[in-house]
């Protein structure tokens, strides 16, 4: 009689590898982890920067409904800072500036000077954004003949 024993094929997991599994488990989650802290700030950029593009279109908007009213009459330019209470946009830098330059065109009945406009509104974020740097700015430009 011998007294070697034979390993049994259904003894179950060692140590080890329970361990190396486990470890293998902690490198996935932290990687899922990693992809949702991302993603979340990935949706919290998207809607501020929505926010500002909101922003900046109103503004936009305002400068062509002047411009529709009053082709010749310059449009001031304009730079303030959003409120506090604005939402996404408070603490953004608004700055609007619109030129025209008079071109020379013709219509059926004559000639007739036109005027070009360049509208420009640009939306930068407060720089105590954490989300967003102060380079990532949105800027809008438009151009009209009246």
């Amino acid at each position: 009689m011998t007294t070697e024993r034979r390993p049994r094929r259904d003894a179950g997991f060692t140590l080890i590898e329970v361990l190396i599994a486990l470890v293998i488990l902690a490198i996935g989650l932290l990687a899922v982890e990693a992809l949702g802290i991302g993603a979340a700030r990935s949706v919290q950029r998207a809607r501020v920067t929505g926010a500002y593009t909101a922003l900046a279109t109103d503004e936009l908007e305002q400068a062509m409904a002047a411009i529709a009213a009053a082709p010749t009459t310059p449009i001031a330019a304009k730079t303030y800072t959003v409120a506090a209470g604005s939402g996404a946009s408070t603490g953004a830098q608004v700055t609007r500036t619109a030129t025209f330059v008079p071109v020379a065109g013709t219509t059926a009945p004559g000639p007739r000077t036109l005027n070009l406009w360049t509208v420009t509104v640009t939306v930068l974020p407060p720089s105590t954004l954490g989300v967003l740097r102060a380079s990532d700015q949105v800027s809008l430009t438009s151009n009209v003949i009246r």
